[in-house]
């Protein structure tokens, strides 16, 4: 995890299989409470995606309307570089690494 904001209960972390940052939206109090900076973590995440593909390239069309059990966590990150409004994370489950 590279930063939090107790505030709107936010983390910026980079994940390690694609080395890319993501914003994670933290589901409790206690979760944000928990998580400190610097420090690696395992993480269960919700994804949650628009369904509202409107404006969305043709070649990725299939990846929003396929059932989500299909995508892996590295697609759906990669995705979320390409249609930050559409993909959105939500940490559900953490264990210090």
């Amino acid at each position: 995890m590279k930063a939090k904001n107790d505030e709107i209960r936010k983390v910026a972390a980079v994940d390690l299989m694609t080395s890319l940052p993501i914003g994670i939206d933290v589901s409790s109090d206690e979760l944000m409470h928990n998580l400190k900076v610097d420090k690696l973590y395992y993480v269960s995440l919700k994804v949650y995606t628009a369904q509202d593909i409107t404006g969305v390239a043709p070649e990725f069309v299939e990846f929003f309307t396929v059932l989500d059990v299909d995508q892996s966590i590295e697609d759906f990150i990669k995705t979320y570089w390409l249609y930050p409004k559409l993909i959105k994370f939500e940490l559900s489950e953490v264990e210090l690494a």
